[in-house]
């Protein structure tokens, strides 16, 4: 009998799992997690009381793959204690303003005669030759670069442009009587018209997203999927360039045939060169997170699902209102809110609880007579990638040094370079998986 063994338990894990042993019913699947948990970030939860609260804004959605989609949220479509969301409704509080109408910065039609005609350069292009390229000198020097520093601990010249995505700092929201379709800074708008959105879904009744994870858990179960927790990946022991065994870092090791890979990237370095590792680590770091989780006795004034802050004046990354994604009124009259705060000013030992409470009443999220019923400060180490210019095409030379090295090995989901959203690792994940399938590279 054939072994896949898929190292990495995160939501890309978990795709893997389903497509392989669908595809293979026969075959031992088995997920392999350094954690105790599967789902990474998505499923872990901190609980006050019964109220449950997500480590950041982590709502799930369709990725418009039917086969995919009847798998991860059949079982949701029917459930009354899942709310089915069709439009996402965020919000962005930037120069002292909250605008309940989109996650991104207000554009103005005064910004559409702002284009410098900048060139991009003959290199490797950085995120502030890309902001200037798109958006013109005023828009990168007085409202792009100062909410990107806000959140990044370097110099924006020495990032990749796809930072930006990360922060949703990568576009302005439309306005009426925007310009022509032919200017770049209408090429940048999302036009939404035309296009299906993707039902999310979030829980009713007062728990999170890890839910949503343990009933995938029972699905894979269910499929005979297997799991092995507790073990991190140091080493392979190969023969004519195919993997045999798997190496744990407490020396014990597991016999395979396949290997898919899913975990992040930088999990790949003990498995390269020294200097292939040296060199990918100096281009890649990632942001710590602080996160303030709150139980709130009154209803926030807001309608949005989550408020991106852009604003430098105030602390806060992001807030997620979750009584808003959950759509219900809290018989016990309890609303959550979570607050998280990356880079520098999340290692400020003097931003507390009362702090972050100020800045909500200074943003109109929530009322100043509002009171606090419970609360909860952590940390996330490992938050979200900040890559230097040149980050991407390294991590492209270290995938093909592994899949050149050994020919039974899979990169998909976190393994893979620039991919980093839940749903693009989903998506990614099935479809690479498929392809291979079909093309009878994993039998």
């Amino acid at each position: 009998m054939s072994v896949i063994a898929i190292v990495g338990g995160g939501i890309g894990g978990i795709v893997a799992a389903f497509t392989l042993k669908k595809a293979h019913p026969k075959h031992d699947v088995i997920v392999i997690e350094a954690s105790p948990n599967l789902g990474g970030l998505l499923g872990v939860s901190h609980e006050i009381g019964s109220l449950s609260f997500d480590i950041g804004t982590h709502i799930p959605a369709e990725t418009m793959i039917d086969e995919l989609d009847e798998w991860l949220f059949g079982a949701l479509y029917e459930n009354d204690a899942w709310q089915k969301i069709t439009r996402i409704n965020g919000g962005n509080y930037y120069d002292g303003q909250l605008d309940e109408n989109h996650h991104n910065i207000l554009s103005r039609s005064t910004y559409d005669d702002l284009d410098d005609n900048v060139k991009l350069p003959e290199k490797e292009v950085n995120c502030v030759d890309d902001y200037r390229f798109r958006f013109g000198k005023y828009l990168t020097n007085h409202v792009f670069l100062p909410s990107l520093e806000k959140f990044i601990p370097c110099e924006a010249e020495k990032l990749e442009p796809e930072v930006q995505r990360y922060f949703a700092l990568d576009r302005l929201s439309q306005h009426g009587g925007s310009a022509s379709p032919n200017t770049r800074l209408a090429d940048s708008r999302i036009h939404p018209q035309g296009k299906k959105i993707p039902t999310a879904f979030y829980t009713s009744n007062g728990k999170g997203v890890s839910d949503w994870i343990a009933l995938l858990k029972r699905q894979l179960d269910q499929l005979g999927v297997k799991f092995l927790h507790g073990k991190k990946t140091v080493g392979f022991e190969v023969d004519n360039h195919k993997i045999k065994k798997l190496i744990f870092d407490n020396g014990s090791t597991f016999i395979c045939n396949q290997v898919i890979w899913s975990a992040p990237i930088e999990t790949l370095l003990p498995l390269v060169s020294h200097q292939s590792s040296e060199k990918f680590s100096s281009y890649y770091q990632r942001t710590k997170i602080k996160l303030f989780h709150f139980v709130f006795d009154t209803p926030y004034l807001t309608p949005c699902h989550y408020v991106n802050c852009f604003d430098t004046h105030v602390d806060p990354y992001r807030v997620t209102l979750y009584e808003n994604f959950a759509g219900r009124i809290d018989k016990k009259k309890l609303y959550r809110c979570t607050v998280e705060v990356i880079g520098e000013r999340a290692q400020n030992p003097s931003l507390n609880e009362a702090e972050i409470f100020r800045q909500l009443v200074e943003m109109r999220i929530v009322s100043a007579d509002t009171k606090v019923i419970g609360s909860h400060e952590t940390q996330v180490l490992n938050g979200f990638p900040i890559k230097r210019v040149g980050a991407l095409s390294n991590a492209r030379k270290l995938c093909d040094e592994i899949t050149d090295t050994f020919n039974n090995i899979h990169l998909v989901g976190s393994a893979e370079p620039s991919t980093f959203f839940s749903n693009d690792v989903m998506i990614r994940t099935f479809n690479s998986l498929k392809t291979k399938i079909e093309e009878e590279k994993i039998t």
